[in-house]
Parts: C-alpha cells; sequence; structure tokens
C-alpha cells in the first residue's frame, strides 16, 4: 500500500540496498558476500519465515535498525549503522515496506564481528599459546 510506497523511499535514502542487495540478487535478499573490510554479512530482509525476518515482530524489526539489537537480543556487528534517530512514522513504512517485499529463501552466512565490548580480562597480559 501508500505506507509501503513511502517505506521504500526511506530504505534508499538510508541506503540499506547498498549492503542488504546483493547484485543481480532479489530485493533486500542479503549477501554472500562480507561487508568491505569486514565478516559481516548483510542479512536477508525479506519476509521468509526461516532465512528472512518473516519470524521477526514489527518493533524487533525497528530495534535492529534503531538500536543495532537482533532477535535474540543479541548486538549486531558495528558495520551496521544505528537509526536511532529514526521517528515512528519512519519505522513503521521501512516495516510495512520489508513485510510487503516477496519472500526470498536466502540464508546468508554468519557475521564474524570484531567485540563490541572488551571481554572481561582482555586488559591483562594473555599467556604465550605455545606451551
Amino acid at each position: 500500500g501508500a505506507l509501503a510506497g513511502i517505506g521504500e523511499q526511506f530504505v534508499a535514502q538510508r541506503g540499506c540496498p547498498t549492503c542488504h542487495q546483493a547484485a543481480g540478487a532479489a530485493k533486500l535478499s542479503g549477501s554472500d558476500v562480507a561487508v568491505a573490510g569486514t565478516l559481516a554479512y548483510a542479512a536477508n530482509l525479506t519476509p521468509h519465515r526461516t532465512t528472512g525476518l518473516g519470524g521477526w515482530a514489527d518493533e524487533q524489526i525497528i530495534r535492529a535498525f534503531r538500536y543495532g539489537v537482533d532477535a535474540q537480543n543479541q548486538e549486531l556487528c558495528p558495520t551496521m549503522p544505528r537509526f536511532d534517530a529514526i521517528g515512528d512514522v519512519e519505522a513503521d513504512a521501512i516495516v510495512a515496506y520489508l513485510r510487503s517485499l516477496p519472500s526470498v529463501e536466502h540464508a546468508v552466512p554468519m557475521s564474524t564481528c570484531p567485540p563490541v565490548k572488551p571481554l572481561p580480562g582482555s586488559d591483562m597480559a594473555m599467556p604465550p599459546t605455545d606451551l
């Protein structure tokens, strides 16, 4: 509907397809190529139940792009921008657009992020590993 059309414009303005749409692939179906200089793979944002966002609640999708937290409450890689200034109208429009996409089965490789926060004890000297 109209809200999804507005959401498509917001998605384009925010640059989401830059990472989440591989060349020649279905709209926002993710990428098998890591974001340059990282081991982070852009997720499939289509409504597919197992490989996309089909199992996510609207609020979980909004939390992911606003705050960088996935459906399991895990922090997304720092390569994913945090759009915390997105208001409710834009957020709802983006969700409506993502829900309107054709469902595409595309399992994206698991991302490996640099630690977002230092792990406990990481400020201490590590023992040699060749003992």
